[in-house]
């Protein structure tokens, strides 16, 4: 039997903590069990103990009823009443309730204080992505997550998560094999928002996963993160072969031109492959190509103008000729496109397997090595830090980067810079 004042017995093979306490002789007959359990779905023994109070004060009170009196704080009577046979069998509905779990059935209520109402882990994750508005892919994969932890918590409660079930959960996926990185930036990191919405919202007062961290061992690097000149000149060289004719018009396009204007813009591949031909535009005279917010990782638009030996190779008549249908893809043919997995982003992957084809490293990301190899060559023309920034979409390091505008002629400048690429 557990001590009302000490910390409940916690189950051998869960660990969650139960409330038990006998029913007095004198009322089993109308309470209809000798004993009142059920869980207190916690595994924390600090939780565990106030709520094992909680939960005694409350079930004293419900058998204060069925005595047939009333009691204050200093046990004085101050009213009395008469007994009623309707009176339940079990009387800790109001802990069953809180906790979710009753070893027999569910108890009528009685007139005790209220319990408060559980927090589901999955509404409170459809709450938080619905105001911060996630992006579908994050939805998609952060839910796994929520589903997982709620199987190793085997309670679906977020005022019940303690930072010591979140460790634990912590160190049962690194045990099981899942690697640092994506324990960390994954699952922790989705777990940790989520919380810090509801404590946002003033539903619960701490956010369990604050401050829970797992050590990741920095990556070897064994070679640099862009293409060199020769991987860049292998792959240029493959856009301009004649297409296969088992891949479709569209594929052929964005082997073709994506390579080339990543090369040239240091964009990334998502922000290229979305494109349609009402994205190339004329600023001051200047042919450009602007990258819209909603599939930049900064979710800001820029305009970015064209080097003049993608003018020549002909992209803005291609770009035309698709009028305001994307490049690179054809809605009505693609299949099993989704919001949390769209068509331009199976077009990067599908470009992503082709580079790999060709035998490029593959210590080398097959799109992002654009991204950095653009750096690179920036660095060694001496473009300005703060142009190749607003260029490529980063984010300014300094307040003063927020101010004022970079022209497209001060742009176009720049880029024109880059030595031209041989293929």
């Amino acid at each position: 039997m557990v001590c009302a004042l000490g910390t409940p017995k916690r189950h051998p093979e869960s660990g969650i903590y139960l409330f038990r306490k006998r029913v007095p002789e004198r009322l089993k007959e109308s309470v209809g069990k000798s004993e009142i359990k059920f869980s207190l779905r916690t595994r924390d023994p600090v939780v565990a103990r106030i709520r094992n109070l909680e939960e005694t004060a409350r079930l004293e009170r419900a058998w204060s009823g069925i005595d047939g009196r009333v009691v204050d704080a200093q046990g004085v009577r101050i009213a009395d009443f008469e007994c009623k046979s309707t009176l339940p069998a079990a009387v800790s509905a109001a802990g069953e309730a809180a906790y979710g779990h009753a070893e027999a059935p569910p108890p009528v209520p009685v007139e005790a204080a209220p319990a408060k109402d559980a927090l589901p882990l999955r509404s409170v994750f459809d709450s938080y992505a619905r105001e911060a508005e996630l992006a579908p892919s994050t939805v998609k994969r952060w839910s796994p997550v929520i589903d997982r932890l709620i199987a190793h918590l085997g309670h679906d409660d977020a005022a019940a998560v303690s930072r010591s079930d979140v460790v634990a959960w912590k160190d049962a996926l690194l045990a099981a094999g899942m690697s640092n990185v994506t324990v960390r930036d994954v699952y922790v990191a989705a777990v940790k928002a989520m919380f810090q919405f509801e404590v946002d919202q003033g539903r619960i007062t701490q956010n369990p996963a604050k401050g829970v961290k797992v050590r990741v061992r920095k990556a070897l690097e064994q070679r640099d993160k862009g293409f060199d000149g020769k991987e860049a000149e292998t792959i240029l060289s493959a856009t301009l072969r004649k297409p296969s004719t088992k891949i479709s018009v569209e594929m052929a396009a964005a082997r073709r031109w994506v390579p080339w204007i990543c090369a040239y813009t240091g964009a990334r591949v998502n922000e290229i492959t979305p494109l349609t031909g009402r994205d190339f535009i004329v600023r001051d005279g200047i042919p450009m190509i602007r990258i819209c917010a909603e599939n930049n990782k900064t979710r800001s638009f820029r305009e970015v103008p064209l080097h003049g030996h993608l003018i020549e190779q002909g992209l803005l008549d291609f770009a035309k000729s698709r009028g305001a249908r994307p490049l690179f893809y054809d809605p009505r043919r693609s299949r099993g496109g989704k919001d949390s997995n769209p068509h331009f982003k199976k077009v990067g992957e599908r470009l992503a397997e082709w580079v790999r084809s060709l035998g490029i490293d593959e210590r080398v990301a097959p799109n992002h090595g654009w991204r950095h190899r653009f750096s690179s060559v920036a660095r060694f023309v001496a473009m300005p830090q703060d142009v190749r920034n607003i260029i490529q979409g980063h984010a300014g390091v300094k307040v003063a980067d927020s101010y004022g505008e970079t022209w497209p002629l001060v742009a176009l400048r720049e880029i024109e810079k880059l030595p031209r690429y041989r293929a």
